[in-house]
Order: C-alpha cells, then sequence, then structure tokens
C-alpha cells in the first residue's frame, strides 16, 4: 500500500486475550467495553503516518485492499515500553486547589498530559503518565476495507478525520479544477478549534487533490419556531 493513501481500515484489538479495542459497535456491546462517546465503524486513516501505533502502520504499508491480518505486536511495536520517569509525586494540594479528591484509578490531565492516580499516601498522590498499556504485548486483527480514492470522497473523509461527530451527508461539497467548496452544516460551529481544523483540513486537500483555494462556507438556516412567530 503506497504511503500517504487513505484507505477505510476495521480492527479488534486484543491484551491477554481480552478485547479492549474495536470499530465494531456489536462487538464492543458484547465485550463490555462500548463507549458512547466513541464513533464506531470503518476507520479512515493515511497509511504510514503515524495514526497507528508502529505496527499497525508498518503492516498497512505491505497490505492489499480487502486483506485482513493478525499480528501480535511487542510494545516497542504498540504502545511502548513502560518509562518509569513517567510517574510522578504530585502533592495533593494541587488536587485540593481542584476541589478534586484524588483515588487509585481516576484518569486525571496535568499540563495536557494524561495519566491516572496508581497510590494515595498522605499528602503525595503518584500519578503514571504511561500509557495503560505500555509494556504488554497486543494482538490485533487488522482488515483493509477499501481505498479513498474518489475526490469527493478524499474530501469527505478528511473532514470525518478532523471532524468525527459531524455528519458528512449534511455536507455540500463542489470540486472544480482548481478549487474546492464546503458547506459546513449549522453544527460545526460548536467545535472546539474550528478555525486550526479548517486550516487542517484545507492544507490535506491542496496537497492531496493539487487544488489552489480550499473555501469553507458555514450554512445558518432559519429555525421553524421563528418562522411560525412571524406568520
Amino acid at each position: 500500500m503506497e504511503e500517504g493513501k487513505l484507505v477505510k481500515i476495521t480492527y479488534n484489538g486484543y491484551v491477554n486475550g481480552k478485547l479492549f479495542d474495536t470499530t465494531d459497535e456489536e462487538m464492543a456491546k458484547k465485550e463490555g467495553i462500548y463507549n458512547p462517546m466513541m464513533v464506531y465503524g470503518p476507520v479512515t486513516v493515511s497509511v504510514g503516518s503515524g495514526m497507528l501505533v508502529p505496527g499497525l502502520d508498518e503492516a498497512l504499508l505491505e497490505m492489499e485492499v480487502g486483506e485482513e491480518r493478525e499480528l501480535e505486536l511487542t510494545p516497542e511495536k504498540a504502545f511502548g515500553k513502560r518509562d518509569p520517569s513517567k510517574v510522578k509525586i504530585v502533592s495533593i494540594k494541587e488536587f485540593k486547589k481542584h476541589k478534586v479528591n484524588p483515588v487509585v484509578g481516576m484518569p486525571i490531565t496535568i499540563d495536557g498530559n494524561a495519566g491516572k492516580v496508581a497510590s494515595v499516601n498522605g499528602g503525595r498522590v503518584l500519578v503514571d503518565f504511561n500509557h495503560e498499556l505500555a509494556g504488554k504485548p497486543v494482538k490485533y486483527v487488522l482488515k483493509v476495507e477499501e481505498a479513498v480514492e474518489e475526490p469527493e470522497e478524499i474530501v469527505k473523509e478528511l473532514i470525518k478525520l478532523y471532524m468525527p461527530r459531524l455528519n458528512t451527508d449534511d455536507l455540500k461539497i463542489k470540486l472544480t479544477k482548481n478549487t474546492a467548496t464546503i458547506n459546513l452544516p449549522e453544527s460545526a460551529v460548536f467545535m472546539n478549534n474550528l478555525q486550526m481544523v479548517k486550516m487542517a483540513v484545507a492544507n490535506e486537500i491542496i496537497k492531496r487533490l493539487d487544488v489552489e483555494k480550499v473555501s469553507f462556507v458555514d450554512t445558518f438556516l432559519k429555525k421553524k419556531e421563528e418562522s411560525k412567530k412571524e406568520e
């Protein structure tokens, strides 16, 4: 598979024989790991671009559309080795300052780094900033479902990558030889860092479709209730 190519993949990830990640919603529910905040179904990735753990990235470069592989990944090819320097002592005062009572297992983010409370002892809290699967070998069943090749589909999938909760059925896309115009639904305005996201999407479209200009049009519709009041 060519590096940088957009493809749709599905996968199941296992550690010690237990499912910890999947693109299959029904399987997630069956195995008790369903997350309502997740968007399930095939995932679009750019081959070899670091969007996946190293072992999956490397495997995709060797795979073809329709191919499925079972991969046993070492920690180095998965979520990395455990790094003792990422286990930090944090004063309990920092938690109290934010009116948080730390308990073992509590997920926490400090200075943009995600971690988990490992122990609470007196006035000291031990926080582990290693990935929870760091140091563990994992198994993946990975399948390349399809390649994304049509220009309009490339635009849709790029938007889905950066705006996963946006319904791409609500998009209106117009492509010409040199331009791409994207009408975004009203819901897009509630996204965090929308301008930065637009810039990232535009740069990808320009690179992949060789267009010179990308325009985003924000659409706002008159509410039905307002229309009735005016009548």
